[in-house]
């Protein structure tokens, strides 16, 4: 009687244990898996950030077309190393980082103002709409991709930052060499490709010196070599005779002490002592001889053009001229006025308004290392982007690292801040 009865009970402890096995090598084949699935996804994201570095590196290194626009050479490597993988990595877990993104109003607001722009090229009447269309994508692709290699830890942005502006900074040294020997007509020193214009090639520098002020570094080595990469760059920056990023750089360091939460007084002994140095060191033909640059001129042009479409304006990468001086001018030298020409009045308060959420998220956030750097370039771009490089929605440009930058770290800190919020609530519930 107890054999019949062990019998069956030996064979449903026979099948259970089978079926614990198939489950446990279920789950060890899973995990296998998604442990295969998380290292490509880790390579992808090395890969992406190579994109990112290049995206950088090649603005300084790589030859450009007439109107510096960026070479094809440098575009290809982008969309293999940062286009590409950063679409197909978005989508990844069903597109789980759509989401996150979807859920912060300034990407949102960033969403509209790319509809806006899509729009306006219906009016733009250009002979290659395709090309405004791949601008369009480029800028969301690397928004998308920053994000994904900023996807958890402050080291990663940090070590990225620090390679690239260590980069820059010997490229600008390389350029300081070269124009040392071979100085310019203008007594104006330049790079080249993207940055052969002085404008252009003080605003990166400027921008690199802005962020790698703001790195946490853990040893004296990497803090000696992040000093010496920033004296590189600002002496750049001061033979370009480039007054408005002087004028940026100098209202950074005054108002530093705002979201370092140290004194006023050492910032202010600091800053008379540089302004003194300044004013005996410096020319002040230098500060005078060129006059506004025609700014003023520039300014009135272009409002004009805005009275003749202030709703529509005249579409996305419309051609646009400028006579001033006897000279054609193809942008406003002014990133307000640009979007009002392109994209008018509702370009223009997308902008404002997604200006304004970067940066309230760098005030938010200014305790972190993350809402420094965005800060301190929000900051800087503010001042810089009213006196050039008015390209709000374009290929690769120096612009991109003082508008799309600044953009990104704080679309990351959104994200951050979100998970934290959610992971609290979850504790709470729990308990």
């Amino acid at each position: 009687m107890s054999e019949r009865v062990l019998l069956p009970q030996g064979s449903q402890g026979g099948l259970l244990e089978a079926s614990v096995g198939k489950s446990l090598s279920r789950r060890s084949a899973v995990l296998a898996l998604w442990q295969a699935s998380v290292g490509q996804r880790e390579t992808w994201r090395y890969v992406l950030g190579v994109g990112i570095l290049w995206m950088l590196w090649g603005m300084v290194v790589m030859p450009s077309s007439i109107s510096f626009n960026p070479s094809k050479t440098y575009q290809a490597i982008l969309v293999l190393l940062m286009y590409l993988p950063a679409l197909c990595l978005a989508f990844a877990q069903r597109g789980r980082l759509w989401r996150e993104l979807w859920s912060l109003p300034q990407f949102r607001v960033f969403l509209a103002l790319l509809a806006w722009a899509t729009l306006s090229l219906v009016w733009a009447h250009l002979r290659r709409p395709g090309d405004e269309l791949g601008r369009l994508l480029s800028v969301m692709t690397f928004i998308l991709a920053w994000q994904l290699w900023d996807a958890d830890g402050e080291d990663y942005v940090g070590m990225l930052l620090f390679i690239g502006g260590m980069g820059v900074a010997a490229c600008a040294a390389f350029y300081c060499l070269l124009f040392a020997f071979h100085p310019d007509t203008s007594d104006r020193i330049a790079g080249e490709g993207i940055i052969a214009t002085t404008n252009y090639a003080a605003a990166l520098m400027g921008a690199v010196a802005i962020w790698m002020t703001q790195l946490r570094l853990r040893t004296r080595r990497m803090a000696l070599l992040r000093w010496g990469s920033i004296v590189l760059l600002l002496t750049f920056v001061a033979l370009t005779q480039t007054r408005g990023v002087w004028l940026a750089l100098g209202v950074c360091l005054a108002l530093a002490p705002l979201w370092h939460g140290i004194g006023w007084k050492p910032w202010a002994m600091a800053m008379a002592v540089m302004l003194l140095a300044t004013a005996i060191a410096l020319p002040m033909h230098l500060l005078t001889e060129r006059g506004m640059s025609w700014r003023p001129e520039l300014f009135m042009q272009s409002m004009h053009q805005i009275y003749s479409h202030p709703w529509l304006g005249q579409g996305q990468g419309a051609p646009i001229a400028l006579l001033v001086g006897g000279v054609a001018y193809t942008h406003t030298h002014n990133l307000l006025t640009q979007v009002t020409m392109e994209l008018g009045i509702p370009g223009l308060l997308l902008t404002v308004m997604m200006w304004l959420m970067v940066g309230w998220q760098g005030w938010r956030h200014r305790d972190s290392m993350r809402g420094r750097i965005l800060l301190g370039l929000w900051l800087y771009a503010s001042i810089v982007l009213q006196l050039d490089m008015p390209q709000l929605l374009d290929s690769p440009r120096p612009g991109w690292i003082l508008i799309w930058l600044p953009f990104s770290l704080a679309i990351a800190l959104g994200i951050r801040e979100r998970a934290g919020r959610l992971a609290l609530d979850i504790t709470v519930e729990t308990r």
